[in-house]
């Protein structure tokens, strides 16, 4: 993305109107339900009631730059609530500690709100749009930080295995709660539900790291004879 649209895109987020975090949100919505590059900007404007039908452009410059608006919106405060995680844990700090650090600020984003909850499947079809880890190295440190810590965790594992076990991971934590968050608002997942979901994630996330290597695995590693027909 160019630097200047990303700029602007920050300015506006950092402290936004109540035109620009109604087109914010609007598109928040719109990107999660129909996916990003379906989404053009005269249905942000739309959405967010904009009589000005040249709003979202004004404002953000394109379509990538409401994208960007949107995960500044929501990324800073996220990182936040997980280096609090962070620096309150004094004793042991484990996987679990660490996934837990990483996953609850997220489960935290399905608590209800006014505007309805649409961020987890928003960041589901950012990964498929974009995923620019420029920008997320320099939004959310701490999430950097704890999957540096995941990975140092498992480094007794092939680097191939660790590399697609932490490549896995965001995708499995995203899909989980992304389902819950569009359950949620079909009213099929109670909110009392949520906290054994965000446990059960947990533990299947800890296990996926950490499961042992089958036969089948250590054969297909780079450098180990293949099996033999």
């Amino acid at each position: 993305m160019r630097q200047g649209v990303t700029d602007k895109a920050r300015r506006v987020s950092e402290n936004p109107g109540s035109g620009e975090t109604a087109l914010i949100l609007a598109a928040e919505r719109l990107f999660a339900e129909r996916g990003i590059e379906a989404v053009a900007l005269r249905h942000v404007n739309q959405a967010a009631n904009q009589r000005n039908m040249s709003a979202a452009h004004y404002h953000f410059g394109s379509r990538e730059g409401l994208v960007h608006a949107v995960l500044m919106y929501r990324w800073p405060d996220l990182d936040r609530r997980r280096g609090a995680m962070l620096e309150a844990r004094s004793g042991k700090r484990d996987l679990r500690f660490y996934l837990e650090a990483f996953i609850m600020p997220l489960v935290e984003e399905l608590r209800p709100r006014d505007e309805g909850n649409f961020y987890i499947r928003f960041m589901q079809q950012y990964e498929r749009f974009r995923q620019d880890y420029a920008v997320a190295r320099e939004l959310t440190p701490f999430s950097v930080e704890i999957y540096a810590h995941i990975e140092r965790l498992i480094g007794y594992l092939p680097e191939a295995v660790r590399r697609l076990r932490i490549g896995y991971l965001i995708n499995m934590i995203h899909s989980v709660l992304a389902i819950a968050e569009e359950r949620l608002g079909q009213g099929k997942v109670a909110p009392a539900e949520i906290a054994l979901i965000a446990a059960n994630l947990i533990d299947m996330c800890a296990s996926a790291l950490t499961a042992p290597l089958s036969i089948d695995t250590q054969d297909l590693l780079p450098g180990e004879p293949s099996a033999s027909p």
